[in-house]
């Protein structure tokens, strides 16, 4: 499974991608996704995280903050949920991409964007000496569509402040996981077209066994 990098992932982050759509090889990549994220609480960016690009458009209280607190609200939101996503996304509002508009310097606040269901399968923080308030980590699996970026907005509204996300590092896609990406720097024909085929072979096995169940 070959890994990349998009504007969804800054830093040490990668997602995991595939380099044609075709309908079969796509069909790998159904299933919920899983992610590792950081945010900071304190402050908003126009691109919900720290794309060069982005400019900080507010800024919000940290005293009051705790671990507790933060911990208490997640499961609000959990299971199916509205969400609100990033002007920077590839959303299409009247025929135009989103992020066309954030690149020419409309704000999320210049326009409406319509809130989508979304579904966040599971949600928590992981504790760590390396991460301490106002910075603060979670683990997520969530369904399609699902923008962690707006989930951290939406963590620091809720905690009566703003936030941004600062790292971000897709770790599943379906049955994929980051044990399964090649690195880029093994990035060649031969080893990614080996990869295709031992993935056709354990499903042609999969399906076998399927059959004479």
């Amino acid at each position: 499974m070959k890994c990349d990098a998009t504007r969804e992932t800054f830093g040490k982050s990668s997602f995991f991608s595939h380099t044609s759509c075709h309908s079969d090889y796509c069909s790998y990549l159904i299933g919920s996704k899983a992610y590792r994220a950081r945010g900071e609480f304190g402050y908003e960016t126009t691109t919900l995280d720290l794309d060069p690009k982005g400019n900080i458009t507010r800024t919000g209280p940290v005293d009051h903050l705790t671990m507790d607190a933060l911990k208490e609200i997640l499961p609000q939101f959990t299971g199916t949920i509205m969400q609100v996503p990033p002007i920077f996304s590839a959303i299409k509002k009247e025929g135009k991409r989103l992020y066309k508009l954030g690149q020419k310097g409309v704000s999320a606040d210049d326009i409406v964007i319509e809130p989508r269901e979304v579904e966040i399968l599971d949600l928590h923080i992981i504790e760590s000496e390396d991460v301490k308030l106002p910075h603060f980590e979670i683990s997520m699996e969530c369904g399609g569509g699902t923008y962690v970026r707006s989930l951290i907005r939406d963590i620091g509204y809720k905690l009566d402040t703003v936030a941004t996300t600062t790292v971000l590092e897709r770790t599943k896609q379906a049955r994929f996981t980051l044990e399964d990406c090649i690195k880029q720097e093994d990035w060649t024909g031969d080893k990614i077209y080996a990869e295709i085929e031992k993935w056709n072979r354990i499903r042609e096995m999969e399906d076998d066994d399927h059959l004479s169940e």
